[in-house]
């Protein structure tokens, strides 16, 4: 019994840990408003803003097709702390892996005042994938989260433009896959081994959830947005698998064979946050759009997560996380250049919400600071915008006190390419 807990605990402690965290939010949802570092809500001025805030499609009064995605690649480094006689002299980093959050609206206006669209976007979305072998294999050596939203919106404006409101309902599809090693002490050898290996994957589930928007311009030059997407909480029903990794010891493999988990359905559920954006955006600089956002990220709905496992369901789970809500903020820049050309400039400084006790390898969070660059072109009714979005995490140390055990440093840097194509009609 003790070795079954042994065996399928870090199970538990995985599912808990690694489906929450501001890490896995994603705003990079449209190439203009990422060059501009996030700050859109006030902008809100091409298909995107279904995402960034909705009430700004009131005063795009053609129709437009707009698509494209942002290519992510993450460097994280881990160094085991030297005061931890576990992890000291240890090291880790991620597998090499590109990650492409898709996104694509259509909108259209309707009469004077009305504008409709779609939009589709990823929300959330990680993967840590460690290369191996490395000594956190047994809290985590893959997570990986994938979401994805449809959004039908409307927005409508006053006859003279000053005001606008828009909404719409989000439908999100998720999916969780986690994988994970389990090791055990052989009482033959004095040694200690990998003895399983545990896959965890849930089927895509979905939720539905709103999003709502106001645009006022108080004068000619001055702009206030704000927008709200709802917290949504998505239920998962999933599988576990566990497989043995012999040994070589053929008693201590039979001992651990008769004593792992079966395979059985899982399920737990993740608490999507709120967000609140407020921003403000000015034109009095000739041929510049300047934009400040301030964002609350309501991660302190994730209290604790409780896992039911149904064969054996003696080893339910309920952990304590406590996150708190965080504030983003983010500042960017226009400068229009001309009929066909525009630069963009953007700066974003998020706080983190996870505390150090759960910092680890499942998602090694930190304070980030980034800068953003980005060109758009356009010719006739075609344009094409990039960004180029570098994102530094401030280094987080556990401090000794990491509920999983596992002590240390990590180091995260992303570069974040993103483009969008349009066509205007």
């Amino acid at each position: 019994m003790r070795t079954f807990r042994l065996l399928v605990l870090p199970l538990i402690l995985t599912i808990a840990s690694s489906a929450f965290g501001s890490g896995f939010a994603l705003f990079e949802a449209g190439a203009k408003a990422v060059a501009m570092g996030g700050a859109f809500a006030a902008t809100a001025d091409d298909p995107s803003a279904i995402f960034y805030n909705v009430a700004g499609l009131a005063q795009q009064r053609r129709g437009e097709i707009l698509f494209g995605g942002t290519v992510i690649n993450f460097q994280n480094q881990f160094t085991g702390d030297p005061n931890d006689l576990y992890t000291a002299g240890s090291t880790g980093k991620y597998r090499a892996h590109t990650f492409v959050p898709p996104n694509a609206y259509a909108i259209a206006p309707l009469g004077n005042n009305i504008t409709v669209g779609v939009g589709v976007f990823a929300p959330f979305g990680l993967r840590t994938n460690w290369q191996q072998p490395w000594l956190g294999r047994y809290v985590s050596s893959d997570a990986n989260i994938k979401t994805v939203s449809i959004e039908p919106a409307i927005a409508w404006q006053t006859s003279d433009g000053r005001f606008a409101i828009g909404g719409g309902p989000e439908y999100r599809r998720a999916r969780v896959i986690l994988a994970r090693n389990s090791g055990a002490l052989n009482p033959f050898n004095g040694r200690f081994a990998d003895v399983a290996s545990t896959y965890l994957a849930a089927d895509w589930k979905s939720k539905m959830g709103w999003n709502v928007g106001v645009l006022f311009k108080p004068a000619p030059e001055w702009r206030i947005g704000a927008s709200y997407r709802a917290a949504m909480t998505i239920d998962f029903h999933g599988t576990a698998t566990t497989t043995q990794i012999p040994t070589g010891n053929a008693q201590f493999d039979a001992i651990v064979a008769s004593q792992l988990p079966p395979t059985q359905p899982v399920t737990t559920s993740i608490p999507f946050p709120d967000f609140a954006y407020l921003g403000v955006a000015t034109s009095a600089i000739k041929n510049w759009d300047i934009e400040f956002d301030l964002v609350h990220n309501n991660w302190s709905r994730f209290k604790a997560l409780t896992v039911n496992f149904a064969t054996t369901p003696q080893f339910g789970f309920s952990r304590e996380e406590n996150w708190k809500s965080t504030f983003s903020y983010r500042l960017g820049a226009n400068r229009n250049l001309g009929p066909d050309w525009d630069i963009r400039l953007g700066a974003v400084y998020d706080r983190n919400p996870e505390p150090t006790e759960v910092v680890g390898p499942l998602l090694p969070d930190a304070d980030r600071i980034g800068g953003s660059f980005g060109v758009g072109y356009r010719r006739g009714p075609f344009l094409i915008d990039a960004t180029e979005f570098m994102l530094h995490f401030q280094p987080r140390s556990t401090q000794l006190r990491s509920s999983d055990n596992f002590n240390g440093r990590y180091k995260t840097d992303a570069n974040l390419i993103t483009i969008n194509f349009g066509y205007r009609f």
